[in-house]
């Protein structure tokens, strides 16, 4: 017999040798994984792949677009790996355990939205024009109806809207650039940001960003109103209450109407 161990079966043996006295106890397992015989730099690798698939973010509550149900809250979860990591180089062999799970609540309730009942600022102007515009018009209303605005966050046109293209749906109707009339598509979309801007200061929201068109419009008084043009010119307001706010738009007839609802 030779004298001689070749080195595959000598690195074999000290692996073996190292997992038994420095690996997790036999039969251990977590969430029924198991782990008997890892290494400790094994074991946090897996502890950390498990933390990715078991973690979740947890959802604020929000308003259904279409329907303006509440969707309420869920909370989600972390996995403090240190703590897992520990308990399984520490387990005693055939031990069973369970992740543990930090649970991660959002940071409102779907009970604030109920609140907000009360119509804090509202505006109304009459539709005119071409077939085209008053489509504009109630593509841009859906888009923005049953906004909800936590305290502090800012309602930016643009971002919800988005890009008046073709694409969209959107189609060329009378636009007004630099003091004259053109047309361009989502002509017509400006009403509705002065409605808007309109009813957001009557409610007393705080005015981030506004721009007056070139020349008077029609559909509300001198000063009144609110251009706007995509990647350009915006209208932002900021929800400066305490408590959320809710934009309701809507077309009524030949009225587009706008409804900013809180907590009195």
């Amino acid at each position: 017999m030779s004298l001689f161990i070749s080195l595959p079966l000598l690195a074999s043996g000290l692996d073996k040798l190292d997992r038994y006295l420095y690996g997790v106890k036999p039969g251990v397992s977590i969430n029924g994984e198991e782990v008997g015989g890892l290494l400790p730099e094994e074991v946090v690798r897996l502890v950390e792949q498990l933390a990715i698939r078991h973690q979740k973010v947890p959802s604020e509550p929000a308003l259904d677009q279409k329907t303006g149900e509440i969707i309420l809250e869920m909370k989600g979860c972390i996995i403090d790996v240190e703590y897992n990591v520990q308990k399984i180089l520490e387990a005693t062999a055939g031990e069973k355990l369970k992740l543990r799970v930090i649970p991660v609540y959002p940071k409102h309730r779907g009970t604030e939205i109920e609140e907000i009942r009360h119509i804090v600022g509202s505006y109304s102007t009459w539709i005119s024009g071409s077939v085209q515009r008053q489509s504009n018009i109630n593509l841009a209303v859906k888009a923005i109806n049953n906004t909800l605005l936590w305290p502090g966050e800012v309602f930016s046109f643009n971002g919800i809207v988005g890009p008046r293209t073709m694409l969209r749906g959107y189609q060329a109707a009378p636009i007004i650039i630099m003091g004259h009339t053109a047309m361009d598509f989502g002509g017509g979309v400006c009403q509705v940001a002065s409605t808007v801007y309109n009813a957001a200061t009557a409610a007393g929201l705080a005015i981030v960003e506004r721009h007056q068109h070139s020349k008077p419009i029609h559909y509300v008084p001198e000063g009144k109103d609110a251009t706007v043009n995509y990647g350009y010119l915006d209208l932002k307001f900021r929800n400066s209450f305490k408590t959320p706010v809710i934009v309701k738009v809507g077309v009524a007839g030949n009225q587009v109407w706008v409804n900013i609802l809180g907590r009195v």
